[in-house]
């Protein structure tokens, strides 16, 4: 299994429930290792993640999915 972590930029501005809301809704995806906030930027999700079920462009959708946006940092 091969996995790679991947850092995105949320548009939106969440409070504290929704950033844990969205971090177990990815979780609970097929292929997604883990997923949390950075401490110092709310706005920067990390995702660690299973290549064979996702890739950057499919994880933008998964997020899109759930009502937010966002994008791609660094790469």
């Amino acid at each position: 299994m091969s996995s790679e972590q991947l850092q995105i930029d949320l548009s939106e501005t969440i409070d504290v429930d929704q950033r844990s809301w969205l971090v177990a809704k990815l979780e609970d995806e097929r292929g997604i290792i883990s997923a949390w906030f950075d401490d110092e930027n709310h706005h920067r999700l990390i995702v660690h993640y299973e290549r064979e079920h996702f890739s950057h462009t499919t994880l933008l959708d998964t997020i899109k999915e759930h009502g937010f946006h966002g994008k791609i940092v660094g790469g």
